[in-house]
């Protein structure tokens, strides 16, 4: 498996990652409406997609190195 820092989409899944803890401290400190929970919700679901895409980058490049089967 690929260090974390050789993989595509790492650098902007820790971003989204920072964001949401933020967000998470202006939520703790006593700031909760929809402008802090939506775009927290958001950087969440950033998160999950840039997981799926280095997950099928990954299982691609998995398949390429096996190859076909050779006869």
């Amino acid at each position: 498996m690929r260090r974390p820092s050789e993989v595509k989409w790492f650098r902007l899944r820790v971003a989204f990652a920072l964001g949401v803890l933020i967000l998470l401290v202006v939520e703790l400190s006593g700031h909760r409406s929809w402008l802090v929970i939506v775009p927290q919700a958001l950087l969440i679901l950033g998160i999950i997609v840039t997981s799926a895409l280095d997950l099928r980058d990954l299982r691609r490049r998995r398949a390429a190195a096996v190859g076909p089967p050779s006869e």
